[in-house]
């Protein structure tokens, strides 16, 4: 008797081999030869198995119909084995059992396994029935090559028949493991065995062939299942329709909705349209979709709720607040209430755009409706009130969350951490730091770089070292935004030298720096006059594949300016054009001043005129230029006429 494989040789590989695969299928090969067989098939103009090729999609559809009309499948082998039962008749009480387990949806992998080694472990075999229950129970939870190999251990007992049920969960499974050409395989011996294929076996060869990407292949198989009568449902339409979509092919998609509109054989359902509303909503072509939309109602297709979320997503990402409100309103109208989903979508484009007082309506009217906020709500919210600045009103859907029975999650309290550092309150934001410890949420990378964040623009140098070493003791190394936040504060406060060892110990924990990094440190040396340093690191930041960028190059030009160093700053300046970097306007500006203050105003004007000939306004420069003649530096000049 056949044993069941262990779990370590069944595993759910999407990998699958020929040679495996062709082992799971060749018992069955051998039934359908024995099949042909015992009904004598004549073999003038019987079809050849060389219409269904194990490894190509391209077979003649024409054929399987006169196949069907060849081939049957024979049980009279087996009818008088009073060791089968066909599942015509009522269930036994085994059978009975794991029916309803199947179907009790709690079902786990290894329960299953054991069920189906005590199945075929029994004198009277189970009906097929019961077989196709459990299989079928194991393909959902997707553990696809398992359910091959149990084929495979079925095949070794004669007195199991497969049936359409049987075969075509063996072929969804194939298509799903991205075997579509072994799925078209399986097709040939239903065919050959003469059982009716359904509208499931079509579609599993449709999805295969949609999901391996050959979707132009999917519409070819399609039309030859129509125009050869073989059965198809919405179901198939709507596989064809979502492959078109997901691989751009909208125009396509459209004309598919019009023939079947028009042909009026399989009527387009609210899935079709849906899926070609929502493809257009995600590329923002909202016109078109709601010309479908308008088609859809004329047609009374009533929409569903994944009709009315593709669009008032669609609408909202384009910012149509009143178009989306209609949409909401005709949606409660028409008795479908919106989701929690729905709500989330609202509400999170409205805080996206800053509308956080109507995201705020929308909370209430979600609430009004008796739809429970979950903890993505809350996180939305809170998230977009820190950036408005609005901490009271953050503090306040935090407690409601809390009062709702909503459980804050490591995100929810990282936003009310930074929120309260980012508004000076470090105190209160280690209150949330202790009560997240406390509700054993662990914090993470963004919650220490908050605190860090705060701690060091409030100058509590104390704290920042405490915050940092229980952020090591947790296992959460530092990265690249610590990093910078201590070295930015550092240096603005002209410790360039602990700033230098900050810099050291990143490099030493293998954090690279960015250009941001070297900025903060170049502000520094500037702010402390310590030129050489700052040149250095222009080198160093060549060497490592930084590239500097138009703030680099102002915070040298300002700090040189600033000190009178017209000459280094020109050099600056060259460099600048040589790296490719354009001035801007600051950058003229701060040119202008450094001659201004020093007397040069030939030099002065000169960069006036550049930077009124690149297109710059020149009201500022105007001023300057003005302030320094009228402090006598270059009286025979006129005021404002300097181009």
């Amino acid at each position: 008797m056949p044993c069941l494989p262990s779990l370590k040789s069944v595993g759910n590989s999407h990998h699958f081999s020929q040679q495996t695969a062709e082992k799971a299928i060749q018992p069955i090969r051998f039934r359908v030869k024995m099949a042909m067989r015992m009904k004598r098939i004549a073999t003038v103009d019987s079809p050849s198995s060389a219409a269904f090729p194990s490894n190509s999609f391209f077979f003649s559809i024409s054929q399987l119909s006169k196949m069907c009309l060849f081939a049957s499948y024979s049980v009279s082998a087996v009818d008088a084995d009073k060791n089968v039962n066909l599942g015509m008749s009522k269930p036994t009480h085994p059978e009975k059992l794991v029916i309803d387990k199947c179907k009790s949806r709690c079902l786990k992998l290894d329960e299953a396994l054991g069920l189906f080694s005590s199945m075929i472990s029994v004198t009277h075999l189970p009906s097929i029935w019961a077989f196709n229950h459990l299989l079928g129970v194991v393909s959902k939870m997707k553990h696809y090559s398992t359910v091959v190999f149990m084929f495979r251990q079925m095949m070794g007992f004669k007195e199991i028949q497969p049936d359409i049920s049987t075969m075509t969960t063996l072929m969804n499974c194939f298509c799903n493991l991205k075997r579509v050409d072994l799925g078209f395989s399986v097709f040939a011996m239903i065919v050959k065995l003469g059982l009716p294929p359904n509208p499931y076996t079509m579609n599993a060869l449709l999805l295969g062939l949609c999901n391996e990407g050959k979707v132009n292949e999917a519409v070819e198989l399609f039309q030859k299942i129509v125009e050869n009568g073989y059965p198809s449902s919405e179901h198939s339409s709507g596989i064809i329709i979502r492959g078109l979509c997901r691989s751009g092919n909208l125009d396509s998609a459209v004309d598919m909705l019009k023939e079947m509109n028009a042909e009026g054989r399989i009527k387009p359902n609210v899935v079709c349209y849906s899926t070609i509303i929502d493809g257009f909503c995600k590329e923002r072509h909202m016109e078109n979709a709601l010309i479908i939309f308008q088609d859809m109602l004329d047609r009374s297709i009533e929409p569903n709720l994944f009709t009315f979320n593709s669009l008032l997503n669609g609408l909202c990402s384009i910012g149509k607040w009143k178009e989306a409100k209609s949409l909401l309103s005709d949606m409660i109208n028409r008795g479908i209430s919106p989701d929690v989903y729905i709500f989330n979508t609202l509400i999170a484009h409205l805080c996206k755009d800053g509308y956080t007082q109507e995201a705020n309506s929308v909370f209430d009217l979600m609430t009004q409706k008796g739809i429970k906020p979950g903890v993505v709500t809350y996180n939305t919210l809170i998230h977009a009130l820190g950036k408005t600045g609005e901490w009271r009103q953050a503090m306040k859907f935090f407690e409601n969350m809390i009062a709702f029975g909503v459980s804050p999650d490591v995100i929810t309290f990282t936003s009310m951490i930074d929120i309260l550092c980012k508004e000076g309150k470090t105190r209160k934001a280690l209150e949330f730091l202790e009560l997240m410890t406390h509700k054993g949420v662990k914090p993470n990378m963004f919650t220490y770089n908050s605190l860090i964040y705060g701690f060091c623009h409030s100058g509590q140098w104390k704290e920042v070292e405490s915050i940092f070493d229980r952020m090591m003791v947790e296992g959460i190394d530092p990265n690249m935004i610590t990093f910078n936040c201590l070295i930015d504060v550092l240096c603005k406060q002209r410790r360039t030298k602990e700033a230098v060892i900050m810099f050291d110990l990143m490099a030493e924990r293998g954090v690279k720096p960015d250009v941001i990094t070297f900025n903060s440190l170049m502000h520094g040396f500037c702010l402390s006059s310590q030129w050489t340093e700052a040149k250095n690191l222009l080198s160093k930041m060549v060497t490592r594949d930084i590239f500097s960028d138009l703030v680099t190059f102002s915070i040298l030009l300002d700090g040189m300016c600033k000190e009178g160093m017209m000459e280094k700053a020109e050099e600056v300046l060259e460099l600048m054009n040589d790296k490719g970097v354009k001035p801007d306007e600051v950058t003229y500006l701060t040119m202008i001043k450094g001659y201004c203050l020093q007397g040069e105003m030939d030099k002065a004007k000169d960069i006036y005129n550049l930077m009124v000939k690149k297109g710059f306004s020149s009201t500022l420069a105007d001023r300057m230029l003005d302030g320094a003649y009228s402090k006598g530096k270059g009286k025979d000049e006129p005021k404002g006429n300097y181009v």
